[in-house]
């Protein structure tokens, strides 16, 4: 332990700000932001082709799983879900990122691809497949919430059955 006291005296160091450097200072002009916002809110863009094919690709690795069971297909499921989650919302689709965002909650939970597991998995697929095929735009009222809060049971369900041993000295 050293005896030795703090100087009295701090010394203060501001490093250069590189990135402020390189950016410069301003900000962006606030017509070009209107304009922006009103064209994301206008633009009549299709993201069913993007979303199917990312569907496609979760479909394939759901197959494979059932196939081979190795979990190291839990980690590559991962990707298209995200994709579908993040991007659902901003074309209008919030069901469909609903969905996928619980989708994508059990997929970073579980360890192993068992039959439970790879029901609840198909369960959101086929959710999925449904909001896409019948381009079902925003958050689907009261029967999208209640389709949701099912998707939500089924996961709970799962980890209820599929309990993770308790810890030693944890209760």
């Amino acid at each position: 332990m050293s005896t030795r006291k703090p100087s009295a005296t701090a010394r203060f160091i501001n490093p250069p700000n590189i990135l402020k450097q390189k950016v410069g200072t301003g900000g962006i002009d606030e017509a070009l932001l209107d304009k922006s916002q009103n064209h994301i809110e206008t633009a009549d863009l299709d993201f069913t082709p993007f979303a199917q094919q990312f569907l496609t690709d979760f479909s394939a690795l759901i197959k494979k799983a059932k196939a081979t069971s190795d979990a190291a297909l839990i980690a590559k499921m991962v990707a298209p879900i995200m994709q579908i989650k993040a991007n659902g919302g901003m074309f209008r689709y919030q069901l469909l990122s609903d969905v996928a965002d619980i989708c994508l909650q059990f997929l970073e939970e579980i360890k192993t691809l068992d039959k439970d597991s790879l029901d609840v998995i198909e369960a959101h697929e086929r959710t999925l497949q449904i909001i896409l095929k019948h381009k079902l735009k925003g958050n689907g009222g009261a029967e999208g919430y209640a389709l949701v809060k099912e998707l939500d049971k089924a996961c709970r369900r799962y980890f209820k059955k599929h309990k993770k041993p308790a810890k030693p000295g944890k209760k």
